[in-house]
């Protein structure tokens, strides 16, 4: 029974520091983004991810305009 308890233990302990690991390089990456486009002004920003956004939708296609999937 002891075996299977610390076989449990070992895999729980080894996600949760996987995740962990995760979500300090994702605060990392945050922390860069954000230094690096805080002294841009919103609306020039809003511009262009609205202008990226555009871009990649018509990259996929028609946007949807014909019917499928809008259900």
């Amino acid at each position: 029974m002891k075996y299977k308890e610390w076989k449990l233990k070992l895999a729980l302990y080894t996600v949760l520091e996987a995740v962990a690991a995760e979500q300090k390089d994702t605060a990392a990456l945050l922390s860069r983004l954000y230094v690096s486009l805080k002294d841009v002004p919103f609306d020039e920003l809003r511009g262009e991810f609205l202008g990226k956004l555009a871009e990649v939708i018509h990259e996929r296609g028609d946007g949807g305009r014909n019917g499928k999937g809008m259900e």
